[in-house]
């Protein structure tokens, strides 16, 4: 199955996106004007602006924290030079990667997403931010970056799309580069995550919720070169989902 969806994501690779990816972009567009904190970070409470924005920046500070504490207690080396934050939203963890690398860059799909996280960049020059529109990364180069981090993102877009990127994060990796990233692997509660509406209405914006079987990540890394350091089962999904964060070395 793994090879229809790289057959599939080659497919794709040229403009125009496929329709549902341009929904997607839409609707991400439409939380970046709407509600972009709790699009970002959908804790209970938070929505209609409900986020404090230095609470939400500060939130990014932990996660980057935890994930470098938790590499060095499996002993697993995080380069420092140039990193990339995948779907960065408004720059959460972004900001808080700056002063642990030599440059970061934040991309996402959505203008409205990236608009906001210039106008919050509090490290200069060292950050930038990039609006991708496109279901590649073909804006980078092979070899752009010695770290990729990318949390709470993936789980947001169909398998055809999330397998693309995963094998887009291992060739614009250096080799001997390190890859950190969450993907929802399962349902829980098959057919209990909302569908996404038959018709689009203006203005929409549905969060989609989508699973990729843990296999077919494997494969998808073995196949660009990636050697899987560690994976582990983590909550970060949300309730109704089973999720897998990965350590990840391009060989």
């Amino acid at each position: 199955m793994v090879q229809d969806f790289l057959e599939r994501a080659d497919s794709i690779s040229d403009p125009p996106a496929p329709p549902d990816f341009d929904r997607l972009r839409r609707n991400w567009e439409n939380f970046g004007r709407t509600d972009p904190m709790w699009a970002i970070l959908t804790q209970a409470g938070t929505e209609g602006g409900g986020w404090n924005e230095q609470a939400f920046f500060a939130t990014g500070v932990e996660f980057v924290g935890w994930i470098g504490a938790w590499c060095d207690e499996h002993h697993i080396a995080v380069p420092t030079g140039d990193a990339l934050d995948f779907g960065c939203g408004i720059g959460r963890l972004t900001q808080a990667m700056a002063p642990h690398f030599t440059s970061v860059t934040g991309v996402d799909v959505s203008q409205p997403m990236i608009d906001l996280a210039r106008e919050k960049n509090s490290h200069g020059g060292s950050v930038r931010y990039i609006c991708n529109t496109r279901p590649d990364l073909f804006e980078f180069s092979d070899g752009s970056f010695d770290f990729i981090l990318s949390a709470i993102v993936l789980q947001h877009m169909r398998p055809v799309y999330s397998l693309r990127y995963i094998g887009e994060f291992l060739r614009i990796l250096r080799p001997g580069g390190l890859l950190f990233f969450q993907i929802a692997t399962a349902e829980l509660n098959p057919g209990a995550a909302p569908a996404a509406p038959a018709k689009e209405a203006p203005g929409e914006a549905h969060m989609e919720m989508h699973c990729t079987p843990v296999q077919d990540t494997r494969v998808v890394l073995k196949i660009g070169g990636g050697k899987v350091l560690r994976e582990e089962p983590d909550r970060w999904a949300g309730d109704g989902w089973e999720s897998v964060h990965f350590a990840v070395r391009r060989n």
